[in-house]
């Protein structure tokens, strides 16, 4: 595991000093290799026990450690491989087949039932998909309350009642902090959704509902930068929004 997939883990519990470090140590790791503690505090702009706390919190059992996971990690410094377009390509393709061929029913069926519904993304861009999701919903005349931070996963959990719906947005599947909201959220009966990466994960096995999408880790540097496409939870959110509107329509002719 690399410094990003680190940081990625843990970024919803950083703060403004955390993410100050981790902005400046990811565009000069290089120099950070050659820095002392208090040269790289100075750089950040923060104290040395306050790079020290972010350490700890990504998982470093200190600033020794850290240095050899820079050293390990130019060692390993990966190369761009051409062929992740397509391989790219071929995981939204199949993310587009996986949803197509999935039967919704049971969740449009409760979709209508509940009385409440919600999403929850475990980061940054999952965050923009429920939101995103919000819109799409209220073409099909469908309230869709994103909970963002903390304290509004607490307020909302407080509000919500047996049979509502819960749509959950995770990168890994095994987001510490969403699969224990997670697990609360189902032991109020609450319905869930994992929308989330194929594969073995702790959050497709609490939900109720799962609707996987196929993704890969890609390289784009020699840097040790790399992302993981979350294209295909849109893709998830805006062809939900079509079945449903099919669901409706189909509905409105049988009565």
């Amino acid at each position: 595991m690399n410094l990003d997939d680190l940081v990625q883990e843990h970024y919803e519990h950083m703060s403004a000093s955390d993410r100050r470090i981790w902005q400046y140590i990811c565009c000069h790791k290089e120099e950070c290799r050659k820095m002392t503690l208090h040269q790289l505090a100075d750089a950040c702009e923060v104290s040395h026990t306050t790079v020290l706390r972010f350490l700890q919190l990504i998982g470093m059992d200190g600033y020794n450690d850290f240095k050899a996971f820079l050293k390990w990690n130019s060692l390993h410094q990966p190369v761009f491989n051409e062929r992740s377009i397509e391989e790219n390509s071929f995981n939204l393709t199949r993310t587009i087949s996986s949803i197509q061929q999935a039967d919704c029913s049971e969740l449009f069926r409760r979709m209508d039932q509940a009385k409440g519904l919600y999403a929850y993304g475990s980061g940054a861009v999952q965050k923009s998909v429920a939101k995103a999701m919000k819109d799409y919903l209220l073409l099909a005349k469908k309230l869709l309350h994103v909970i963002e931070g903390a304290e509004e996963r607490i307020m909302a959990m407080r509000q919500m009642q047996e049979g509502d719906i819960v749509f959950l947005f995770s990168l890994s599947g095994n987001n510490p902090v969403m699969n224990e909201y997670a697990r609360k959220l189902k032991d109020q009966g609450i319905y869930l959704v994992a929308i989330c990466q194929d594969g073995a994960n702790d959050l497709s096995k609490l939900c109720h509902f799962y609707l996987p999408f196929f993704t890969q880790k890609i390289d784009i540097s020699p840097h040790g930068l790399c992302f993981h496409s979350s294209a295909g939870m849109l893709i998830i959110a805006e062809i939900l929004l079509l079945k449903y509107t099919a669901y409706q329509a189909s509905r409105h002719r049988d009565t």
